[in-house]
């Protein structure tokens, strides 16, 4: 008699075992799912609200907008003077001039593609005597690489409308990379 009350005890409680780990499971995968349902919410939310934004968003002048994000990348404000686009052999960007003499130059270029096109450029007896978009030394270029993650959340709608402004074009890319060039004869490399 011990023996079968003991063997039910025994059976009762893996059978309330398994009837717990079943509703775990259950009220897991149920969590689960309110989890997943409430971050696609967060994110239709965000992207309903930056939409709604990113209509109000009108950059009116590209010089001072370059300002502010070469300010907030560099750490301070590098006095733009004016900012020319540039283009040639399929390669574009936007140079800015400072007021130290340094040059900003904004571009959607890779950086390797950019610096092999400067390095075939730069082939010659008299190569050196004109530098290069990226100074002397390209590789050695200070470079920042701006987008939504390092240059806030509409970076991607207002460097769009600037670089239509300054180029003419649509930018390709929703990112842009900014080398620093120092200014010629300066000893900052």
């Amino acid at each position: 008699m011990e023996i079968v009350l003991g063997t039910t005890v025994l059976f009762a409680l893996l059978f309330l075992g398994a009837l717990l780990s079943v509703g775990n499971q259950r009220q897991r995968k149920a969590i689960d799912g309110i989890r997943e349902q409430a971050e696609a919410w967060a994110e239709q939310d965000i992207r309903i609200k930056r939409e709604k934004l990113a209509r109000q968003i009108a950059v009116n002048e590209p010089l001072p907008w370059l300002e502010k994000t070469a300010a907030a990348a560099l750490g301070s404000a590098p006095k733009l003077v004016t900012a020319t686009p540039w283009q040639k052999d399929g390669l574009s960007a936007v140079i800015g001039l400072c007021q130290d003499g340094r040059r900003l130059v904004f571009t959607p270029i890779p950086r390797e593609r950019l610096l092999a096109a400067l390095k075939l450029k730069s082939k010659g007896a008299l190569a050196g005597m004109n530098g290069t978009l990226l100074g002397d030394n390209p590789k050695n270029a200070r470079r920042v690489e701006l987008s939504v993650v390092t240059s806030g959340m509409f970076f991607d709608i207002e460097a769009g409308q600037v670089w239509q402004m300054l180029t003419g074009e649509a930018l390709p890319v929703q990112r842009l990379t900014m080398y620093e060039v120092s200014a010629p004869g300066s000893e900052k490399k």
